[in-house]
């Protein structure tokens, strides 16, 4: 049977010393689409301009690289090992241009950097040193991960491609046609009238079969419900119409009546505090930045202005979102939030000796 699914490009951005980590990653992202096509109705394609791109005559090769694959992904997978690559004219090197094209574009990117070991001898040295700032300029804005190996590399992005992929489906929901749901529905009623079942049969069918008085929620879940499972207190469990998984239990107060207790929040609203917790953290961050220009502690480098341009613009959303007055704390406060950041980011994946917020 066909299923409906989407599909996101996601461009591989990297310089030229890691060959094989671009292989990897393109392999990562096919095996991910292998393990999860069906289940998460999503399909991942590794783009890289060596297989994607067409040269073209008379333009800057960036710019036609920039037409043809960056403008069209839907997020990018960005890594760095000993060097940040060539300058284009416009930024200071190809990787670093399709970073900034895709994060002034709103869309999600992950940053890697290696620890695999070389020989120094191999080292360029200035390309090392533009390395080394732009990864600490990064570290003040962004939150990244890293890699010890290939196979490290691979665990990473088969963790984080489906917290990604997940945020993707869900700026871009899937939607079934009129039609096809006119057509379910028929299909539905006209079973139900041959086999002669009544839509109280029916009701009764469900909170058996999924828990009482909740219904499954449309969302995806990684704790789906056993037949004739109840909770900790003996009672049934069940989804909220949020998608929480819940045990329902009796309400004294009105006989009759049952409330949630909460055995598992929904995915949407795990991803929801994640990704305030790591606006908000990323606001913090970009502040303190801004008190070290201030004092003189930093200087702005030119290479450094688009990237600073950018974030004063991401800084600005997130106070719109948010509010100015929700962001900024104290010590005590501030090591709360990245609590809240490091528990959410461990239940969707990461290693504790990774949570760097």
């Amino acid at each position: 049977m066909p299923i409906k699914t989407q599909a996101f490009r996601i461009l591989i951005a990297s310089p030229s010393d890691l060959r094989e980590e671009r292989e990897v990653a393109a392999r990562a992202i096919n095996e991910w689409t292998d393990l999860h096509a069906t289940d998460e109705q999503t399909v991942l394609l590794p783009v890289r301009w060596e297989t994607h791109a067409s040269p073209e005559a008379n333009v800057r090769p960036q710019d036609a690289v920039n037409r043809q694959l960056v403008n069209n992904c839907d997020a990018l997978v960005g890594m760095f090992w000993t060097k940040l690559g060539t300058s284009t004219g416009a930024a200071i090197s190809g990787t670093v241009e399709e970073i900034d094209r895709i994060v002034a574009a709103g869309k999600p990117a992950m940053l890697y950097f290696s620890s695999r070991p070389i020989d120094p001898n191999k080292i360029d040295l200035d390309q090392h040193k533009k390395l080394r700032a732009f990864k600490s300029t990064t570290y003040k804005n962004a939150l990244l991960g890293s890699f010890k190996s290939l196979a490290d590399l691979r665990r990473h992005l088969l963790r984080d491609l489906s917290t990604e992929a997940r945020k993707l489906k869900s700026r871009h929901p899937l939607r079934t046609d009129r039609l096809e749901r006119a057509f379910r529905a028929t299909e539905l009623y006209r079973m139900h009238k041959k086999e002669k079942i009544s839509a109280s049969d029916f009701r009764a069918f469900q909170e058996q079969v999924l828990g009482a008085p909740g219904r499954k929620p449309k969302t995806d879940l990684i704790d789906p419900i056993k037949p004739g499972e109840v909770g900790p207190n003996g009672y049934a469990v069940g989804y909220t119409k949020n998608g929480d998984k819940v045990e329902w239990l009796p309400d004294e107060e009105h006989e009759g009546k049952v409330f949630p207790m909460i055995l598992r929040r929904n995915d949407a609203d795990i991803h929801k505090a994640q990704e305030e917790f790591f606006e908000k953290v990323w606001w913090n961050r970009h502040q303190n930045w801004l008190y070290r220009l201030k004092t003189g502690e930093e200087k702005l480098s030119a290479s450094d202005k688009p990237i600073f341009d950018g974030a004063r613009k991401a800084a600005r959303r997130i106070e719109k979102k948010y509010g100015k007055r929700n962001l900024g704390w104290d010590d005590f406060e501030w090591g709360m939030v990245n609590g809240k950041l490091s528990a959410l980011r461990w239940v969707m994946g990461d290693e504790w000796y990774m949570l760097d917020t």
